[in-house]
């Protein structure tokens, strides 16, 4: 057996905080308080014992011990526990103006004597205050987390999408497919075989390779196909796409979508100007044909776009390539003056500036032509003037469009591009021109033989010169006599020794010679002439006279020069692509890279003689294998792309993803000579995939973690997908078919349904609405009903139409019960204060007034034996009442009001 002295220090020492009072109510007196409960209250010693409850803390407002009285009363009427449940108390900070909130349950438990009376009552407190934050903090954290992943999804910037592996039927697409190809995602949903619908024609075979990915290994994959937009226009898509099978369910399909329309059309642009400045490098093709097939080039990579190039000549317009225009059209704007608002091409032409005409219908710079332009359908029309290195204007490049339109950064940067490529033609054709030019001047020159000709008399090494032969060298016969030496001091330094051998040579062979020269002019100007030479001989062969002419080839050098620096500026263009350009032989070393591809391996290449370094050194190891059948392909089919993706080595030691396409470049005779290389930096790519895996990683987490019930309810099909809670709250069994909005209709209770829907139904129809809450009864798999509060986010089209609504279903029943049982405890204690402050009153006021009759005025005997007998009959009228009164308080039954 215990002693009382040891029972006494087990008291003190328990955890949990308890204090002993007495049934003496209503004073409840203090019998004993553990060393807890001094230090949950923050008494700091104060003495407690046999003081009353009440008396100690009914004073001190922070601890709102409202409902406390109630308790004990309750334990000393049922002698039975009572609990006062988990509420939140306000707590001063010792020194402080400072309040700490607590949240604490109070059991309040009678100890009854051998009389089975109430004997003491013990309250123990029970400190909830780190699981109540706890619970909060993870209930933050969680939603938290809901926003981060939807609002991740929503900053990819791709469409994403998910789709049934047997049928490809889609179930969800994000909302980026509205700025992608037109589309909102309801009606991608709504539309069977869609995605079948708008690839293009060109590309159908992709859709049987969806089917055909459930039966192949699960990973993932990736296709490039041409979709068509909502306007009609035509965009490129870069599809990967992994194949999701879980817990026996149907496979599905889930992918990122993105807009490859950019880099599909700078590597086609950049093949397009290769192909055409080879075309132009061909003999016996015309500059109209070079011009026609570029322009149809750029018509096929902007297919809304019709292209125009007009001359520029004595200040008017003339055709040059116009291969999709309205014949009539062209034919009207031919001869057409170049001046300040004179149509797009006649403007630029004049401004020698770019000219954007987004409606030709209402600007001013069409107005005298409009009447040409219209009747064709030609609604927009940007113009960029081609000029020479003089400042000249050689020609203008039109692009027109059947519909109002601004260019986009896309277009603008392909007009700079064409417009440049344009400039490198034309100068190329007038340099042409200059080229044959001088070639018939030469020939008219050995025809006439008075065009710097010359005679040299070998036997008395006389020599004579033309006129014009000694303009050409910029002297007089007055001050330079001419002879085979002093020809000879005229010659450049450099070509001195090898001149006497071609003319020494003569001599000995008497064979003709044409060969070229340098001279130095007097005031040191250097001249480059071609010459010809034929050696006349006696019949035993003796070298008797020598005759030629020369020509002043100064110019077509300097244009030769030119032309380098032609071919120097598309070098150029190469080295400014922020892409990487390389061309490797056959044997896969390095013939030619740009400036971009040197700048980021330099750090391999740099002490490397890169004619004898095999390329595939930038390449991982194990992606060796695919450059050598990419080159392989090349070899076999010349000219034909093929794409290959390569994890590229860097300093560091990371790998940087690239994407490659190799194209193999062909002789005249249609073999492939070397390989051309573009590649392109797809790390940003990579990334964005990655983070779509994590999102979705994160979301499913995140079902499991929680026990709310997570719906996701698409108000276009009337599907709703539920997470873990539902099925964990509310009893249903996880393998029941697809849930749909009917189907939650019909477990509302018939008594909320029309306010439920009606709440629900006015929240989306209210386009500035973001959220809806309602609270209502639902039908448990059991067949009882729960009250729940539901919260969620209504997510939005463009055009502010709810296409979703995501959010969670709490049941609420035991928060409801107990507010349901603290109303009616509150009514009953109404009905008893109105008693006491109504009822009693009226027989209390009798008493006092007889008492103040009979004890302050005088009266006779008779009248105090009314008096007395009137304060009797009201003492037993109050007495009634205060019985009364006592009855109803032990009616109230706070158990079964909980219950």
């Amino acid at each position: 057996m215990i002693s009382e002295k040891y029972q006494e220090e087990i008291f003190k020492s328990v955890s949990s905080p308890m204090i002993v009072l007495l049934p003496d109510a209503p004073r409840f007196s203090i019998v004993e308080v553990n060393s807890a409960y001094r230090r949950l209250k923050e008494l700091n010693g104060q003495e407690l014992i046999g003081k009353g409850f009440f008396e100690v803390f009914d004073n001190n407002p922070h601890y709102g011990l409202h409902g406390w009285r109630d308790s004990l009363e309750n334990v000393l009427a049922k002698k039975t526990p009572d609990k006062i449940g988990r509420r939140a108390y306000e707590l001063p900070v010792q020194d402080t103006l400072n309040k700490l909130v607590k949240y604490w349950e109070v059991e309040n438990a009678p100890v009854l004597n051998d009389d089975n009376e109430v004997a003491f009552i013990v309250c123990k407190v029970t400190d909830l205050t780190e699981d109540v934050i706890s619970h909060n903090h993870t209930e933050r954290a969680l939603t938290d987390s809901r926003n981060q992943i939807y609002a991740l999804l929503q900053t990819v910037e791709g469409i994403v999408w998910e789709a049934d592996a047997d049928t490809l039927q889609f179930t969800f697409v994000s909302d980026h497919v509205s700025p992608i190809l037109g589309f909102l995602p309801q009606e991608w949903l709504a539309q069977p075989r869609f995605l079948e619908a708008h690839i293009h024609p060109d590309d159908k075979e992709e859709v049987a390779n969806y089917y055909k990915l459930k039966s192949l290994p699960r990973k993932s994959y990736s296709f490039e196909y041409r979709m068509i937009k909502a306007d009609g226009s035509t965009v490129w898509i870069k599809d990967t796409v992994s194949v999701i099978a879980e817990h026996e369910k149907p496979p599905l399909l889930r992918g990122l979508m993105l807009d490859i329309t950019s880099t599909k059309r700078l590597s086609n642009l950049e093949s397009l100007e290769r192909k055409v400045l080879e075309f132009n490098s061909k003999s016996g093709v015309t500059m109209q044909e070079v011009l026609s097939y570029y322009l149809e080039g750029i018509e096929a990579l902007f297919p809304q776009m019709q292209c125009s190039i007009l001359q520029v000549k004595n200040n008017r317009l003339y055709k040059l390539a116009s291969p999709s225009l309205p014949p009539p059209y062209v034919e009207a704007i031919q001869n057409l003056p170049i001046n300040e608002n004179a149509g797009s091409c006649g403007t630029a032409a004049f401004l020698k500036q770019k000219v954007i005409v987004s409606d030709i219908e209402n600007d001013i710079r069409w107005a005298d032509y409009k009447h040409i332009a219209l009747p064709y359908n030609l609604r927009a029309c940007w113009s960029h003037p081609v000029i020479n290195p003089a400042g000249e204007v050689m020609a203008t490049l039109a692009m027109y469009y059947r519909v109002p339109k601004t260019p986009d950064d896309e277009e603008l940067k392909a007009i700079e591009r064409v417009t440049a490529i344009l400039k490198i033609i034309l100068e190329n054709q007038q340099k042409t021109e200059i080229i044959a030019e001088t070639n018939l001047l030469m020939a008219q020159g050995q025809e006439l033989a008075h065009f710097g000709n010359w005679r040299w008399d070998v036997q008395s090494n006389i020599v004579s010169w033309s006129d014009s032969l000694y303009a050409i060298y910029g002297l007089s016969k007055n001050d330079f006599k001419a002879t085979f030496e002093g020809y000879q001091e005229r010659l450049h330094p450099e070509d001195k020794e090898r001149v006497y051998n071609i003319i020494a040579n003569v001599l000995k062979t008497n064979e003709d010679v044409e060969f070229e020269e340098r001279i130095v002019r007097p005031n040191g100007e250097i001249r480059y002439l071609k010459s010809w030479g034929k050696l006349k001989s006696d019949p035993d062969g003796l070298p008797l006279e020598m005759v030629g002419a020369c020509l002043d080839i100064t110019e077509s050098k300097k244009t030769q020069e030119e032309l380098q620096a032609s071919e120097s500026r598309l070098r150029t263009l190469a080295d400014s692509q922020t892409n990487y350009v390389i061309r490797i032989g056959l044997d896969g070393k390095y013939i030619y890279h740009n400036k971009k591809y040197m700048e980021d391996f330099k750090w391999l290449l740099s002490d490397k003689n890169l004619t004898d370094t095999n390329a595939a050194i930038t390449v991982q190891p194990y992606h060796h294998q695919r450059v050598t059948e990419a080159k392989e392909n090349c070899i076999r089919n010349p000219n034909k792309v093929y794409q290959v993706e390569i994890d590229k080595i860097q300093q560091d030691g990371s790998t940087k993803p690239t994407l490659w396409h190799f194209i193999g470049l062909p002789n005249s005779k249609g073999e492939t000579i070397e390989i051309q290389c573009i590649g392109l930096d797809v790390t940003d790519l990579k990334q964005a995939e990655s983070a779509l895996k994590k999102s979705n990683e994160r979301f499913e987490y995140f079902n499991k973690a929680t026990f709310d019930a997570i719906f996701d309810w698409d108000i276009l099909t009337g599907s709703v997908k539920w997470g873990n809670g539902f099925y964990e709250q509310f009893g249903f069994d996880r393998d029941m078919e697809d849930h749909t909005f009917e189907q939650w209709v019909l477990q509302v209770h018939p008594a909320d349904m029309d306010k439920a829907q009606h709440g629900l139904q006015e929240a989306i129809k209210d386009k500035t609405q973001g959220n809806w809450s309602g609270e209502y009864r639902f039908k448990k798999a059991d067949g009882n009903y729960a009250h729940v509060e539901g919260n969620a986010y209504i997510v939005r089209d463009e055009r502010g139409y709810g296409t979703r609504m995501i959010g969670v279903l709490r049941d609420i029943t035991e928060r409801l019960d107990y507010i349901s049982a603290i109303e009616k405890q509150n009514q009953k204690l109404l009905e008893i204060a109105w008693m006491q402050s109504h009822v009693v009153r009226a027989p209390l006021s009798k008493i006092m007034g007889l008492t103040d009759l009979i004890k302050n005025y005088p009266n006779s005997d008779i009248e105090k034996s009314q008096l007395l007998e009137h304060l009797l009959s009201s003492s037993y009228e109050l007495d009634e009442i205060v019985r009364t009164i006592s009855e109803k308080t032990e009616q109230i039954d706070f158990k079964d009001d909980a219950d």
